[in-house]
């Protein structure tokens, strides 16, 4: 994950040197500058999505509210094919999914300011606030091997219903079909609530005033009140150790393409007024 963002920072470097050569900008301009817009992240743990409002403070300000949902992977999550069923595939001790909620209060401010239609825009931003982590449990279907009377075999006994990802499956005679339906398991979520802080730089290179296409790249320090646990096992096998070993704290990197509109709120406001009128 870390090599695809220093890939795409690479991308990011290549195309402002191209995008920033522009014309100058006639578009009449919006003076009171609210803003919101969507964001699409890749983080170095995961991925994840943001939504953004900023309030106007000044001409080099804004106030940011925003709201983030990432999907956590461990760092060791390994794809294994199942010895029972041809083709099914499943994450080698994968307990729990973890999704990431963060609510966050900020500030942004423009460091490098656009003055021409090919221009960039540079700020940066800082934000922090609670965060909470829902652990859904992971359902698998699973078969026991009982032994054959008399014979050095196995045969294969499917249980019946799926079951939650149980450590003790590693060394044992229980073999995993494959993974359950995504759906099930959502009435078993778990809470870990926690904090964070984020720190960013965002490049705008919208060619029109209202609205806003950018580049953000920065990282966030999370920590929570316990471990998130997402994989579980400890498995010993010939000559090697591998132990699944879940953080309490984090630091991620993310890089992500954010799309909005520039809202005037005294545009808004006399629109309301206009509705208002009409409709006595």
């Amino acid at each position: 994950m870390k090599k695809r963002i220093l890939v795409f920072l690479g991308v990011i470097n290549c195309f402002f040197a191209v995008y920033a050569q522009g014309e100058i900008d006639l578009q009449p301009k919006v003076f009171y500058r609210n803003e919101w817009s969507v964001a699409f992240m890749l983080n170095s743990n995961g991925w994840g999505a943001n939504y953004r409002y900023g309030k106007r403070i000044d001409a080099a300000n804004k106030r940011l509210f925003e709201i983030d949902f990432a999907y956590m992977k461990h760092p060791k999550e390994a794809k294994s094919y199942s010895t029972i069923k041809s083709g099914s595939k499943y994450v080698d001790g994968k307990k729990n999914l973890a999704f990431d909620f963060r609510f966050a209060y900020g500030k942004q401010h423009e460091i490098f300011r656009k003055h021409d239609v090919g221009g960039i825009a540079i700020r940066y931003f800082y934000n922090f606030g609670p965060s909470v982590v829902l652990l859904k449990p992971v359902y698998y279907s699973v078969a026991n091997l009982e032994s054959i009377p008399g014979q050095a075999g196995y045969y294969v006994v499917e249980r019946p219903e799926p079951e939650k990802y149980n450590p003790a499956w590693q060394n044992g005679t229980v073999r995993i079909v494959g993974r359950a339906s995504f759906f099930k398991g959502f009435d078993k979520m778990n809470a870990v609530p926690g904090a964070f802080a984020k720190l960013g730089v965002n490049f705008e290179y919208s060619k029109q005033d209202r609205i806003i296409h950018a580049l953000e790249v920065g990282m966030i320090a999370e920590g929570f009140t316990g471990k998130i646990e997402i994989l579980d096992f400890t498995y010993t096998g010939p000559g090697q150790t591998k132990i699944a070993k879940n953080q309490q704290f984090f630091l991620t990197m993310f890089v992500c393409y954010r799309l909005g509109r520039i809202v005037d709120p005294y545009e808004v406001k006399k629109k309301k007024q206009r509705t208002k009128e009409i409709s006595y």
